[in-house]
């Protein structure tokens, strides 16, 4: 039997998680350095509190601690346009907050799009489910976020879902026929990136769009390997799933367009980017200045939205 490959992490996103926000929101005097710390975590939940802790930020004396804090209200703002998570029951909010399995949320008008999100091993796109739904659901799609917080990261599949990484492409398809879908979008962010667009050269896809992802997982490879894939984790793990993504894409019909952002201060995401270089079927958008949040960066500059926009627009 496999080892099981479940792990923890403080900025793993759970509802008790959550939660924990809402009490360390409401000390009357945070520490700078905490106060930075506990406004970003809050942030990426989208948690209605997180103003009580930028007012400390603001009120700081050094300009760059403030600037952090009106920087981080400026992200807040544009997701709470678009989503209040307040006003969600209990329930919706434990259901957004599991850490495996998947999220569909149908369109509410007629739609031939599935856009298909494969959330991050921290269970969030850097943003909560709730919050990218929130930027996402305006775009006319249905919307499938799949949900895998192992360290296996999609390799063993999705919880109630797909029971290997070949079914999930399966699945996707399925789903797509139920929905009355016929054309299907895939996007990944940071560690779920790299499955998201192994999977999209596996079924009929109209388009791809990738964050700050790994390209390159062979045995042999001279590219950094995330973190969370150890050795011990590394030679459990599938073979066939492991592999150099250009030789793939080189073969891939340059029509569908796959987009790969990256932070050009982030040297790993850069190398495995430039991996891609050259082929006519990956464009490659170097965010200048951006580390390897491209998604706090994008939102900081209004653009996230029209990325996804962009991506699954008519052609």
């Amino acid at each position: 039997m496999a080892k099981p490959l479940d792990f923890e992490h403080p900025y793993q996103h759970t509802l008790e998680a959550f939660d924990r926000l809402s009490t360390q929101a409401r000390q009357d005097k945070i520490a700078p350095r905490d106060a930075l710390k506990l406004a970003g975590e809050m942030l990426s939940h989208g948690h209605p509190d997180m103003l009580r802790v930028t007012a400390q930020l603001k009120e700081n004396p050094h300009r760059d601690i403030v600037a952090v804090g009106v920087l981080l209200e400026k992200i807040f703002e544009q997701l709470r346009r678009r989503i209040h998570i307040e006003g969600l029951d209990r329930k919706q909010l434990a259901r957004a907050y599991r850490k495996d399995g998947y999220l569909l949320f149908e369109s509410p008008q007629k739609s031939g799009k599935l856009l298909v999100v494969f959330t991050t091993i921290f269970n969030n796109f850097y943003i909560s489910h709730l919050n990218l739904y929130g930027v996402l659901k305006d775009l006319g799609c249905h919307l499938l976020l799949l949900k895998e917080t192992t360290l296996a990261n999609y390799q063993r599949g999705v919880a109630s879902f797909a029971s290997d990484f070949p079914g999930i492409a399966d699945q996707i398809c399925a789903a797509a026929r139920r929905l009355g879908a016929d054309q299907i979008y895939l996007s990944g962010f940071s560690s779920s990136g790299y499955a998201a667009l192994l999977t999209s050269l596996a079924l009929p896809c109209q388009g791809y769009l990738g964050f700050s992802q790994n390209t390159d997982l062979s045995p042999h490879s001279n590219l950094s390997r995330p973190w969370f894939l150890t050795d011990e984790v590394y030679w459990q793990l599938d073979p066939r799933w492991l592999i150099d993504l250009r030789p793939r894409l080189a073969d891939a019909d340059p029509r569908i367009p796959r987009i790969l952002c990256y932070g050009s201060r982030s040297i790993m995401d850069t190398e495995h980017a430039l991996n891609l270089a050259g082929l006519a079927s990956v464009r490659l958008v170097r965010l200048h200045r951006s580390a390897h949040n491209t998604i706090q960066f994008l939102l900081a500059k209004g653009r996230l939205t029209a990325a996804f926009s962009a991506l699954v627009a008519d052609r």
